[in-house]
């Protein structure tokens, strides 16, 4: 993971917008997905994504919802980036790992936006 990326996840830490159990978990996530996905660990192509899960992961600690963001445009979007090659799997390894390390489990449109958030680290990949 480059030092761009870390420190954003830092800041998380530093800052209090996210618990340092799941700022750990999503730094293992990401590197696990560096490997996967062979994409480079940094900002460009992991940024959006790890905001996203830290502040997914730390909503759904908290008890908190989603609200007005998600919308029935954002699942039909994410249903369309799902042919994408492992996108099902590594989005399914993640929900799955959240509720065994962390108890937490993501709900329907969390895993949307996580699903949108693949998918974009998938067509950036293939820009390589």
């Amino acid at each position: 993971m480059e030092q761009d990326l870390e420190q954003r996840l830092t800041i998380f830490e530093r800052e209090g917008l996210a618990a340092p159990a799941i700022v750990a978990f999503v730094r293992q996530i990401l590197g696990w997905l560096e490997q996967e996905a062979q994409c480079p660990g940094d900002e460009e192509h992991m940024g959006p994504l790890a905001s996203h899960l830290l502040l997914a992961l730390e909503r759904v600690r908290r008890g908190e919802d989603l609200g007005s963001a998600w919308s029935p445009l954002v699942h039909e979007e994410a249903s369309a980036l799902a042919v994408l090659p492992h996108l099902q799997d590594w989005a399914g390894q993640i929900r799955a790992q959240a509720l065994q390390q962390l108890g937490l489990r993501l709900p329907a449109e969390e895993e949307d936006f996580l699903l949108l958030h693949l998918g974009a680290l998938v067509l950036r990949g293939q820009e390589l």
